[in-house]
């Protein structure tokens, strides 16, 4: 098995900057540990270190550098390049790595014979024709871009291939994961800390939504839903939970809860810390985006704590349910449809349960983050083991062909002109 002398994770966002990223930085982390066989040996990057030293790290680790993989600067490359030879890697890491950046060729030069890129958002819109021919004769003359890219999801590695024009030979997908301890059910099915804490009534049953409030996310379909339910049907055994607004960003939804009904049957919870003790007592988790979205963090958690899901049929949204075993999908923006899929879960608590203890199934098969970090050792360590047997094939040639640089300009003339 090869070893590494040293392994960086490069994450392209300032330290300390939100808890989804935190907890990937973790996982990263025991990656690069596996990879290495010692922490010493593992090394991380940002671009922004003014936020202090990185809370997702073990006490004490010292081996973070600033490194910004698209910036220009000059002394920036020198001083990775430094930092590479110093302490012999070989392998980056980098989150959100595009297919070029300034950053590749100090990198490249000082010896790094692998980079991976992961990607936790889309990398491309469609394209298609010549647009997207040309985009794929970019990246295959791009010769110092990440030799593979991993995806939390199909769909997103779909539009890598379908819009960027990456190779699927040079993509896999990791779905993110969760600890299951952490994020279990609630022992004896009666856990009324949802309630307690946000003062519902314990009879009343909670559809959760947790993530962010920006119009793509469905917020306003999930309200239209609630509306349905409580103002025209009469439904008085049920609540709304929505956990992720920060300050000001309910007053964007008031006309939904405004007056009673409604208002007594909506909470916005607001940026919470204790998630993994509210998901258990809720009932079902829905997330109602409208826009993209892919196989999201709230997801795998809430099917952990053995909620079913009903969530948009799109994109890699569509990915976290097994539909009729561990949930429900409708059609994006159809509030109706929404609705009646709560309501039918409500109407039928012994299929409800059926679709949570299989959704925790799921999870414990394919979202353990044990499952997670393995699936990522293991990409590395494979392509790693190809890029390093062809390290001196690529070192041999220091200036790019002619034929790559014209191919390359008329490629860009071709996106240009779409």
């Amino acid at each position: 098995m090869m070893t590494y002398d040293g392994v960086l994770v490069s994450v392209q966002f300032p330290s300390n900057c939100g808890y989804a990223i935190e907890r990937l930085e973790q996982v990263f982390f025991a990656m690069a540990c596996a990879l290495t066989g010692s922490a010493e040996r593992v090394h991380f990057a940002y671009p922004d270190l003014s936020g202090g030293a990185p809370r997702s790290l073990p006490a004490g680790f010292r081996n973070v550098i600033r490194f910004d993989a698209r910036s220009k600067d000059a002394d920036m490359h020198a001083e990775i390049a430094e930092y590479v030879r110093r302490h012999r890697i070989g392998v980056v890491f980098g989150f959100d790595f595009p297919v070029q950046a300034p950053g590749y060729a100090p990198l490249r030069n000082a010896g790094v014979h692998t980079i991976v890129a992961y990607w936790g958002a889309p990398i491309s819109a469609p394209n298609r024709g010549l647009r997207l021919l040309a985009k794929r004769a970019e990246v295959k003359l791009r010769r110092l871009q990440p030799d593979h890219y991993i995806f939390e999801s199909e769909a997103m590695r779909q539009l890598a291939t379908d819009g960027r024009g990456i190779g699927r030979d040079h993509t896999s997908v990791v779905p993110l994961a969760v600890d299951p301890e952490r994020h279990a059910p609630a022992p004896d099915g009666g856990d009324y800390y949802a309630h307690d804490t946000f003062g519902i009534p314990r009879e009343r049953r909670i559809v959760l939504y947790s993530g962010h409030m920006s119009p793509r996310k469905g917020v306003a379909v999930l309200l239209q839903a609630a509306r349905h339910l409580v103002a025209e049907r009469g439904r008085r055994d049920i609540h709304f939970l929505l956990l992720g607004n920060r300050e000001g960003e309910a007053e964007a939804y008031a006309e939904y809860f405004r007056d009673p009904p409604m208002s007594d049957q909506i909470t916005f919870g607001g940026y919470r810390q204790d998630i993994h003790r509210i998901q258990p007592g809720c009932y079902l988790g829905s997330i109602a985006s409208t826009g993209w979205d892919s196989y999201t963090l709230s997801s795998v958690e809430m099917a952990s704590c053995g909620l079913p899901l009903v969530v948009s049929n799109l994109q890699g949204l569509a990915e976290t349910v097994d539909p009729g075993r561990t949930g429900m999908l409708f059609p994006a923006g159809d509030s109706v449809a929404l609705a009646n899929c709560i309501e039918a879960l409500l109407d039928d608590p012994v299929k409800r349960d059926a679709m949570g203890r299989a959704a925790r199934e799921r999870v414990l098969m394919r979202h353990t983050q044990e499952a997670q970090i393995r699936h990522l050792t293991r990409i590395v360590r494979r392509v790693s083991a190809r890029c390093s047997q062809q390290a001196s094939a690529q070192k041999s040639s220091k200036q790019r062909p002619f034929v790559e640089i014209l191919v390359t300009l008329m490629a860009a003339s071709l996106i240009d002109m779409e």
